[in-house]
């Protein structure tokens, strides 16, 4: 039997033998996360109200969260379903001492916890953040891999965060149904504006990466042996779509949270009155 043999390695953060430019990948990678999330933290202190950001939010009265001023409701994606402390609805639950927080701070928690979990962005910050590693043949900072154990034990519950997001397709489709809602004093009509098509993407492009998860794809038809029997068709039928959604995982998963923080971004332009939005089709 012959005997296993480690081959020699620098060892010490990103020593490497390779000549290429390895380290391309990863640092673009952790430039576009590193944008993407302190967008989207800033976008969610900014409807705060405490320090300098009671300034900028709701408690000031410039709520950037929604464009109105076009008799329509274009919900940013980051604000849905809006939850506004100690008003009526959902936010009527929310204890006063708490009534300080942004709308997002109450919801991103599941789309942060999807996407934090996922197998994919697991891969990608891992590299691209910790160096573990960098890529392939380049050392890392913290040894040798022992598998993602104390801490990193919440990844197990990125099954749980999947039924979370699937229920979050349908309320963000709500919200593209609500943008073509015009109303103006007694007049209602229906109608579509760049809004509502920025918003209908959104939906389109997080269901391309939420149907396409994993664990999902395992949900519908992998934990099955064989397609014969109850209901068989229709469940391989969706295990296939799945699949090829999920052979394209990693786009699904950078262009949907581009495209998250770009319909925010729309909806601040608009209510900042930087952009307007459009009325295309219909509205009153």
């Amino acid at each position: 039997m012959v005997d296993a043999k480690q081959l020699p390695m620098a060892r010490g953060l990103g020593k490497t033998d390779r000549i290429d430019s390895w380290w391309a990948s990863p640092m673009a990678m952790a430039a576009y996360l590193g944008i993407m999330v302190v967008y989207a933290t800033w976008r969610g202190f900014m409807e705060a109200d405490f320090w300098i950001f009671s300034d900028f939010g709701a408690s000031a009265g410039t709520s950037t969260m929604a464009i109105e001023n076009k008799n329509s409701h274009v919900l940013s994606p980051l604000f849905s379903p809006l939850i506004i402390p100690g008003k009526d609805g959902l936010g009527s639950w929310i204890p006063e001492s708490l009534w300080w927080m942004s709308p997002a701070m109450f919801i991103l928690i599941v789309p942060a916890g999807f996407r934090g979990t996922c197998y994919y962005y697991r891969k990608a910050y891992y590299r691209s953040f910790f160096a573990s590693p960098a890529a392939c043949a380049v050392s890392t900072p913290f040894g040798d891999y022992n598998g993602e154990r104390k801490l990193f034990l919440f990844q197990n519950l990125h099954r749980y965060f999947m039924y979370l997001a699937v229920a979050y397709l349908f309320v963000l489709s709500y919200d593209v149904y609500m943008a073509t809602q015009f109303h103006s004093g007694d007049d209602a009509g229906m109608g579509i504006s760049v809004g509502t098509l920025v918003l209908a993407l959104n939906v389109v492009l997080l269901g391309g990466y939420t149907l396409g998860c994993h664990s999902f794809r395992h949900l519908i038809g992998g934990i099955r042996n064989r397609f014969r029997n109850g209901g068989g068709k229709i469940a391989e039928k969706c295990w296939t779509a799945c699949s090829g959604l999920n052979k394209n995982h990693n786009k699904w998963a950078i262009y949907s949270l581009f495209w998250v923080m770009f319909s925010d971004f729309y909806v601040y332009m608009c209510t900042s009155e930087v952009w307007s939005d459009l009325v295309l089709i219909g509205g009153v």
